[in-house]
């Protein structure tokens, strides 16, 4: 997955019955039994060659990869959803069945009420893209996605951030049309910046939503200057 070094493969396959915590509700256990097949951890960045990050925002001493195999892919996205938010370190899900595949990120920090509990910032998941069949969008993901193009692993939130703008933002192209100076620039070296850069990118995307749906002449007029003016933003971020 994504090129990760060997170093940090574990191949483990999970025990299904251990997966599925019990205290989630019968429906919610009967559900993940009737559609999770298997379950593997396949990757896991420890120790702390990529160093990790403890602080009053943020626990993050690993990163972990999972594969899951689906009956079907109808409840990926309550599969993602719910295991998410039980798992407490920063994970990707790649999720699979005989026709189609999926990935899941989300950014989570600390409970400031109870440290003991995750909050989701932010979440996505991708598209689905056939299995066995050759796809473009599949190619791009995995092309800027490929552990070797990631710049930043200054620190393991850094590292995983980064994958996660590169796919809000790839999973968005149409939005913007310099996407490529964003994916292939040096930016995402300064993790600050790139923070701006998304969240200029993420009310692009918002803001073209609801002109879509805007419809007196005034609204769209104000939605297009807002619009002119994030792309501004987003192609002066550009210049580093």
């Amino acid at each position: 997955m994504f090129n990760i070094p060997e170093h940090y493969k574990v191949g483990v396959k999970l025990a299904l019955k251990d997966f599925i915590p019990k205290n989630l509700k019968l429906d919610d256990r009967k559900r993940i039994k009737d559609t999770v097949k298997e379950v593997k951890l396949m990757y896991q960045i420890a120790g702390e060659e990529i160093p990790s990050v403890v602080n009053d925002k943020y626990r993050c001493e690993a990163i972990q990869f999972y594969d899951m195999e689906l009956q079907n892919m109808k409840a990926a996205s309550y599969l993602a959803f719910t295991y998410q938010n039980l798992i407490k370190p920063l994970c990707i899900f790649h999720m699979y069945d005989s026709q189609y595949e999926l990935y899941s990120f989300a950014i989570k920090r600390l409970n400031q009420i109870d440290e003991s509990q995750i909050v989701i910032e932010d979440s996505i998941l991708t598209e689905n893209y056939p299995v066995g069949l050759p796809d473009d969008g599949r190619n791009r993901l995995l092309k800027y996605l490929d552990y070797v193009q990631i710049k930043n692993k200054t620190n393991k939130v850094d590292l995983y951030k980064e994958w996660f703008y590169r796919t809000y933002m790839i999973m968005n192209k149409s939005a913007y049309s310099n996407i490529e100076l964003i994916l292939d620039g040096n930016g995402w070296y300064d993790s600050e910046h790139m923070e701006r850069v998304y969240t200029y990118y993420k009310k692009l995307v918002d803001t073209k939503n609801m002109l879509k749906k805007a419809v007196t002449g005034a609204e769209k007029m104000n939605l297009n200057k807002e619009i002119k003016k994030i792309i501004q933003n987003l192609n002066e971020s550009n210049v580093i």
